[in-house]
């Protein structure tokens, strides 16, 4: 099990990852955004490739902090978009806007990421991105956690879980 919260001194906001069957080409997960007290608990079971599942952990490494990234693997279920959280904005009225550097109130990066259940491909409409979300700011260590953890699930399996 993989559990990445937001990165606060409060954290209500989570995402959970639970390998539940590795085979040769394939893997099957569960996942669950919880909100808090706030709200109910979302979760779906997904399937998918396991080269897709394994290349979708090794791209959230590589998301670079200024640039916004849409995270996918090949079969329908969960999509990641990386919003940076200091980029730049287009502000109608305004026009693109862009805090300076040395306005900037972070010691280390924090990469905004959305995890999105695909409520179309789960009502068996075909695949669209589009459902129950959540938007969690974390930092790259624990990314790198997180996918570590997952990583070594995918290895490790023995059906237990």
């Amino acid at each position: 099990m993989a559990l990445l919260k937001e990165y606060s001194s409060n954290p209500c906001c989570e995402v959970e990852l639970n390998i539940i069957l590795v085979n040769e080409g394939s893997v099957r997960f569960r996942i669950e955004f919880r909100y808090g007290p706030a709200f109910p608990a979302i979760h779906t079971e997904i399937y998918c490739l396991k080269r897709d599942f394994l290349q979708l952990l090794e791209d959230m490494t590589q998301l670079k902090p200024t640039h916004l990234s849409m995270l996918e693997p090949h079969d329908p279920g969960l999509c990641i978009y990386h919003i940076p959280h200091y980029g730049q904005y287009f502000y109608p009225g305004y026009g693109i806007f862009q805090i300076p550097e040395e306005e900037r109130e972070e010691a280390a990066p924090r990469y905004k990421l959305m995890f999105v259940l695909d409520a179309y491909e789960r009502n068996h409409y075909g695949a669209r991105e589009c459902g129950p979300a959540l938007c969690i700011i974390v930092t790259m260590e624990q990314i790198q956690m997180f996918v570590n953890r997952l990583q070594a699930d995918v290895t490790n399996f023995n059906g237990s879980y």
